[in-house]
């Protein structure tokens, strides 16, 4: 079977979008926005990015619904990502949400997004084009 990538995402101020859309370019990943499509059905050999930006501490109510309906096979290998404006607090709950899943998390990407939340003032002008390499790096080091 060939190995498929999917890179899931929710994304409510495009930040984490940017993000996204970088690493699924640069490793050949079908990218998934949780508010728009259904959850993609994986086999055992794929590899899952998921990531979403902070909302209240948390990832999304889309992303953590998604993920709570979705069936992933024991041991997958994923790995999460997202944008913050003043933590990286979701990250440890996708994280959390997907090993109850079964997924085996390998690593972990986060940069700071521009925060509409405080009227634009925290992260203008991020993620920048550093932030998206960086990005894309993580990608490539997680699909080796």
């Amino acid at each position: 079977m060939t190995r498929k990538i999917y890179v899931v995402y929710g994304s409510l101020t495009g930040n984490t979008r940017k993000v996204a859309r970088a690493m699924a370019e640069t490793v050949g990943a079908t990218l998934v926005d949780v508010r728009r499509e259904a959850l993609p059905k994986v086999g055992p050999e794929d590899v899952v990015f998921v990531g979403d930006g902070v909302y209240g501490g948390r990832p999304s109510q889309a992303m953590r619904r998604a993920l709570s309906a979705w069936a992933l096979p024991m041991g997958i290998k994923a790995a999460v990502f997202g944008t913050y404006g003043g933590r990286p607090s979701q990250l440890a709950i996708l994280e959390k949400i997907l090993q109850g899943k079964g997924a085996q998390v390998v690593d972990r990407f986060s940069c700071l997004g521009r925060d509409w939340f405080l009227l634009g003032l925290v992260g203008r002008g991020r993620p920048a084009q550093e932030d998206l390499q960086a990005a894309r790096e993580f990608a490539k080091k997680v699909v080796g």
